[in-house]
């Protein structure tokens, strides 16, 4: 009974402990707020001015803030973590017991028998050593995966950057064609005064002027949507400000000889070299697997107090025992088939894996260059001469209307020619744009000038 009225403190000590472990969880859950102020107000901040920047210093900004590439890096934490669990020990295990006669008391009672034992495990057949390449593997599979998220990163942020260059030299084209009518309308005014032109030529110039202004309107709404855009790739620091692109679409891939491209995107692609690291992972799995066959070996190192007793029947000196034990598992039903049949379908799944995954690396190359070669073609086809012909045909018909050798409507049709030209080359412009940062993904190329 005393033995019972030791143990009852103690039972409610550690009922105690547990619910004040269980209760910050329950406090955290319930006490879940949205954003301080202060990040409240810098998401919430007011756009300033624009301002210019290069594809080179944006790419720099979008590496050092972009939260989602903030997010990924601590997968490379925790794997630097698992690496630094496979080299851990496990604890030695302490046991401590008391025994007491509770059958007989005073001098009657037998002895009693403290108990004190120290057991360590060890593990055997080189587990320990398996498990860390297996994450070493891992840590490196990790480490790829975040330069694969950083290359796509960049490259879908190039293709905003683009997007935004695009947008910006259309809604500068119709501002050209927007200036030209507004100069025309004020022509038209003084020739309606001077009684050359009827007011219903007036009143069409001034219909196409507004027309003009309304399609620019749109154009630079969309330009500026674009430049805005540009902060999604961003942190907080910069949601109030509006980028400015510079330069132009000019780019040029690094390379479009095939063989290159696709031993560039056979060897440097990270998702690639991630998975290659994951099939390495998996083949060491294999190893450990093995290793957990080998029973770990316990030992144990005990003192053993045998109290004084009286007993008539049984009198005994108080005494002192130190011992040792060893424990070893018999591997006689379970010699851990399951878990090597598991790891070699892990590694001929990675491996299949990585043999698609390089099949279809190769199908986006060609992809990829074939979409580059047609807008290649499509750029040079407008460069070769028919921008300069459009802009030639314009200037021509202005003068000839000037002159009296050409109505008002054709000198509008001719402006929407020029105009459809102009636009549907800043859009061929735009998709080779695209196909150059296309190709270099599929290549695994990083570097992109714009």
């Amino acid at each position: 009974m005393k033995t019972c009225f030791y143990l009852l403190p103690l039972l409610l000590f550690l009922a105690h402990h547990a619910a004040a472990a269980d209760a910050p969880a329950v406090a955290v859950a319930e006490t879940t707020e949205g954003p301080s102020a202060e990040r409240l107000a810098e998401l919430t901040k007011l756009s300033s001015r624009r301002v210019p920047i290069k594809l080179e210093d944006y790419l720099a900004k979008v590496a050092a803030s972009n939260l989602g590439y903030a997010a990924q890096r601590y997968n490379v934490s925790v794997a630097e973590a698992a690496i630094m669990a496979s080299k851990v020990f496990k604890n030695p295990e302490l046991q401590i017991g008391n025994m007491r006669d509770i059958s007989n008391s005073g001098g009657q009672r037998l002895p009693g028998f403290y108990n004190g034992y120290i057991n360590q495990t060890f593990e055997l057949g080189g587990k320990r050593r398996e498990r860390q390449l297996v994450a070493r593997k891992n840590y490196a599979a990790v480490s790829s995966t975040l330069q694969s998220f950083l290359q796509n990163l960049r490259l879908d942020a190039s293709e905003a950057y683009a997007e935004a260059i695009a947008m910006g030299q259309g809604a500068a084209q119709l501002q050209r064609t927007a200036t030209l009518l507004k100069d025309l309308l004020q022509a038209q005014q003084e020739r309606q005064k001077a009684g050359d032109i009827s007011d219903v030529d007036l009143l069409q110039t001034r219909v196409e002027v507004r027309q003009f202004e309304a399609e620019l309107l749109k154009a630079q709404g969309q330009a500026t949507n674009a430049e805005l855009g540009l902060n999604a790739y961003l942190g907080p620091k910069f949601s109030s400000t509006h980028w400015q692109p510079v330069g132009t679409l000019d780019v040029t891939p690094q390379s479009t000889d095939l063989f290159k491209l696709l031993s560039s995107a056979i060897r440097n692609r990270p998702d690639l070299v991630a998975m290659r690291h994951r099939r390495d992972a998996a083949a060491e799995n294999i190893k450990l697997e093995k290793a957990n066959r080998v029973p770990d070996l316990t030992v144990g190192v005990g003192w053993t107090n045998s109290t004084y007793s009286g007993n008539t029947t049984s009198p005994q000196p108080n005494y002192n025992m130190v011992g040792m034990q060893f424990s070893l598992p018999l591997p006689i039903w379970n010699r851990n088939k399951a878990g090597i049949a598991s790891a070699q379908a892990q590694a001929s799944q990675a491996q299949l894996e990585l043999d698609a995954a390089e099949v279809q690396a190769g199908v986006d190359v060609r992809q990829a260059l074939s979409l580059y070669g047609i807008a290649r073609q499509r750029v040079e086809l407008y460069q070769a001469g028919a921008l300069k012909d459009a802009d030639a045909a314009l200037e021509k018909r202005v003068l000839s209307y000037k002159r009296g050798g050409s109505s008002l409507l054709e000198l509008l049709d001719a402006q929407r020619k020029a105009n459809e030209v102009w636009e549907s080359f800043y859009s061929a412009q735009s998709d080779y744009a695209r196909a150059v940062i296309e190709l270099h993904r599929a290549a695994g190329i990083w570097i992109i000038h714009f």
